[in-house]
This record gives structure tokens, sequence and C-alpha cells, in this order.
């Protein structure tokens, strides 16, 4: 197995989740050309990551949404001769790729959708078991040894300097602690109402003199505003002004990242960053944060939902995230922040 593809998950956080299977197999064939395979939207989770060779895109809804961009991208993978292709999530339109690609060797996860077209049939992982260590079965269908770990997030020096800059322009690096709050999240029922965590941002203002800065990505400035807006301390913005990269690095920048469950959550704990973690509708099991736990918190309250996971999104507000108080934030926030040592890296 000398050239293997990896096709990836679809969202940032499963990205991320994929990390300790990419560590584990470099680590078992360490002259081997891996690549992966996914969408250009995760493709910066990835960048500068120090076990891969090369990231390619599947652009499904963009230059390989059509059938002739589609074959296009087989033709391409062809040229790279893979001799072996680990699929992490069940794709109908993947293994039918993988497969007219001719590479010999396909290792995925049994389901009636599209199982059929794999070499190696791997069971589901069972309920309880978090989705990082959900791929690593797939080493062992091929022989290889499972090594579990934590998930891995490489910002370069030129985006440490970068984030240090835009700090510095906006006067945050003033001695005081760096906080995070990040109120967005791809779904509704997934976030903490801005309310709360502008009350939060308030009371760590002041009782422990942070620089707040409210993070997010271009859809999110509106809610970031509205949290800032709520505020009756400054706080700042960053929302829809950095790219994940340069968000990253600011994220490694902070003394503390209060986030609900999304993609920025899991980039803050992958850079070992103290984070308190808002849990409502998902689960802490499947997909909590990974880290030391001297360094997390996940507030849960699973008691008070109907169902958990829930992935019906059009039916907000979730009775867990309004379950959280801003009194168990600040309390959680407040430790995390009193254990100086565990603040730098």
């Amino acid at each position: 197995m000398n050239r293997i593809l990896i096709t990836l998950p679809n969202w940032y956080g499963e990205t991320l989740f994929a990390t300790p299977f990419l560590r584990a197999l470099r680590q078992q064939l360490p002259a081997a050309f891996i690549a992966t395979l996914g969408w250009p939207q995760c493709r910066e989770v990835l960048l500068h990551n120090p076990h891969l060779n090369e990231l390619m895109d599947y652009d499904e809804r963009g230059a390989h949404r059509s059938l002739s961009g589609k074959w296009q991208l087989v033709q391409t993978l062809r040229q790279r001769r893979f001799d072996a292709a680990f699929i992490l999530r069940k794709s109908l339109s993947r293994s039918v790729m993988l497969c007219a690609a001719g590479i010999p060797t396909r290792v995925g996860f049994a389901n009636p959708k599209s199982g059929w077209l794999l070499t190696h049939r791997v069971p589901a992982a069972g309920a309880a078991r978090h989705k990082a260590s959900a791929y690593l079965p797939l080493l062992e269908a091929i022989g290889l040894s499972v090594l579990p770990g934590p998930y891995e997030y490489t910002v370069s020096d030129e985006e440490r300097q970068a984030a240090r800059r835009w700090l510095n322009a906006q006067r945050a690096i003033n001695g005081r602690p760096l906080i995070i709050l990040h109120p967005g999240a791809n779904w509704p029922h997934k976030r903490w109402v801005p309310e709360r965590f502008a009350a939060l941002g308030d009371r760590l203002a002041e009782s422990q003199r942070v620089q707040v800065v409210i993070t997010g990505g271009p859809a999110d400035a509106p809610l970031a505003e509205s949290v800032k807006q709520r505020m009756r301390y400054p706080a700042m913005v960053s929302a829809g002004q950095t790219t994940l990269r340069q968000l990253a690095a600011v994220l490694e920048q902070a003394q503390l990242v209060v986030s609900n469950d999304t993609g920025i959550l899991h980039v803050a704990a992958a850079l070992r960053r103290p984070v308190v973690a808002l849990y409502g509708p998902t689960s802490p099991a499947l997909t909590g944060p990974l880290g030391e736990p001297q360094r997390i918190a996940v507030l849960h309250h699973p008691d008070c939902c109907p169902r958990v996971p829930c992935y019906q999104p059009d039916h907000p507000p979730h009775p867990g995230m309004d379950a959280i108080t801003v009194d168990e934030v600040f309390d959680a926030a407040c430790q995390l922040l009193g254990q100086g040592n565990l603040l730098t890296r």
C-alpha cells in the first residue's frame, strides 16, 4: 500500500475528527503517499497537516456537480494511480468514483447504499463511540494497528504572526486575558441565545478583567454584533473579518474559548485551548471536544431534552440549550481561568 486516498466527511468538525486516523496511518506507513479528497470548505482544516502529501477537492456543488465534472475528477484520480482508498463516510457517489478510478482496495463502512462497492467492509461504530475513534476500525480491516489520540490542527508561524498583528490593531493585546465567545453554530437549535452570551461576557469582563472577542464566519456577523450590542462592557467582533485559518490563529492566543457545539469549538480543543462547550441537541459522547480533561468543561443537560442527538434543526429552540444558565457557564469559565498553569501551551 504505497499510494493512499482518504475521502473525508463534509463538516469542519468531522474533518478534525479524522486527524487521529490520518496520524495513525502515517505513523504505520511512513513512506506512503497519502492524499485526501473532500469539500473545498474543509481544505483549510488540514492545511499544513504534517501527515499528508496532497489535499484534493471534491467540489460537488461546483466544478464536480455535473456528470462531466465528476468524470474529470475520476480521470484525475486515475492519473494519481492510487492503490488504496479509505472512505470515511457512506457515500454512493464517492464509492462509484473510486471504482471508476480503478483503485483496487476500497475500505469503508458496511451499508446497503454503497457497501457493495467496497473490497473491505467494516461494521458501523456503536452509538456510544466518539466519531474521532469511529474511523480507526478501518485501519484494522487491512491489518494495521489502532492508535487513538487527540485530534490535530496546525497553525503556521505566518498565521500566528498575522493573528498577533490583527489583535494588536484591535488593541486586544493589553495584558488582560483574551476570551473568545463563539455564538454561532450550523443549526439554530444548537445555539445558546445571544442575551446569555452577552451577560456572560459582561460578568467575565467585570470580575476577571478579560478582553472579549466575539468570533464567527461571515454569516455569523449579525449574530456576533447582536451579542456585542447587548453587552455593557466593550467587546471586539472578528466575525466576517477573518478566514478560518486566521480565526484559528486568533483562537490559539486565547486563554479561554466558550462555544456551542460547532467546528470552531473543536479547532480550539485541537489547539489545546481551555474550552467551555455548550451542548443541547447533540451528544458529547459522540462529538464532544477531545483533549486533556482539565482543559475542558462540557455543559449538557440531557434529562431535559426530548431526544439526544436531535438532528431536526427546524424545531428551535431546543430545551437543552435553554437549560444552560449563565451562572454555570460563568463558574466553569472562572475555574478554567483560575488554572493558570493550563493556559500556556
